[in-house]
């Protein structure tokens, strides 16, 4: 196996992206590019040469969770970035701006999920988060068809779905709604129609938001369905997404991948 040729056909497809690079965009691209046989598993070689790359090399640098960039790349300030420079919560959030608020949870939330081997959709591609658009990150390309046309057309509406890999036909497992300044009806309409799922349901709002979220419960419709759908704020998100960060910082020093 030709170590420089793959490792020119990483750098070649972040370059076309722009300087950053997801994984799934590597995925699609690398093999483009390095004209390898369909029935090769690239994904397993790409993802060895970028901790190669990243650790070793310095070829390249993690801009997220599993988004890559060009050394010298520059990119307007990212929540990565402010994690890995040790800068506390406090001054992360006092610096973002409400209205940038919505898109900061979203890219959060599909981050995880795709370290969590789940399959991720976005009901906001437009969206921005450590420099790429939402949809760049989510890797759902194809809307899973698991029920009738009219609850998909409500399941489609939520911000945030991390479904299952392992189905013949993918099934929503968590789902996340982002709700910033409104009153979470919607977001609570769309959860009640899929309540026949087995599915766990998020509403992630600020902080100060929960009480408000918790006598919501307790009004029809929704009491029935109140022991399954629950309110995480931002900053905890923010906490699970730094915890993630650190973990992957510390694993790349004390674990050596062969």
């Amino acid at each position: 196996m030709n170590k420089s040729a793959w490792e020119d056909a990483i750098i070649k497809a972040v370059t076309q992206c722009g300087g950053t690079a997801t994984l799934k965009e590597l995925y699609q691209l690398v093999p483009q590019i390095k004209k390898v046989s369909p029935h090769l598993d690239t994904n397993h070689i790409i993802r060895a040469y970028l901790r190669r790359m990243t650790r070793v090399s310095g070829k390249l640098k993690r801009v997220g969770l599993a988004v890559y960039g060009l050394p010298d790349v520059k990119l307007e300030r990212t929540l990565f970035e402010d994690i890995q420079k040790g800068k506390t919560k406090k001054e992360i959030f006092r610096d973002i701006r409400d209205s940038d608020l919505h898109s900061y949870a979203e890219g959060m939330l599909i981050e995880l999920g795709n370290i969590y081997d789940y399959l991720t959709y976005t009901a906001d591609p437009s969206g921005t988060f450590n420099g790429k658009q939402l949809r760049e990150l989510s890797t759902v390309e194809k809307f899973p068809q698991f029920t009738s046309p009219i609850l998909l057309n409500v399941a489609r509406t939520i911000d945030v779905i991390w479904f299952g890999k392992r189905a013949a036909v993918a099934m929503p497992k968590h789902t996340f709604d982002v709700e910033i300044t409104t009153d979470f009806s919607r977001a609570l309409h769309r959860v009640y129609q899929l309540r026949d799922f087995r599915v766990a349901f998020y509403v992630v709002g600020p902080r100060n938001k929960n009480e408000q979220f918790q006598k919501k419960l307790t009004t029809d419709p929704y009491i029935e369905i109140k022991d399954r759908i629950f309110f995480r704020s931002i900053e905890d998100v923010f906490s699970l997404y730094e915890t993630a960060v650190r973990h992957f910082e510390f694993k790349d020093k004390i674990i050596i991948e062969t």
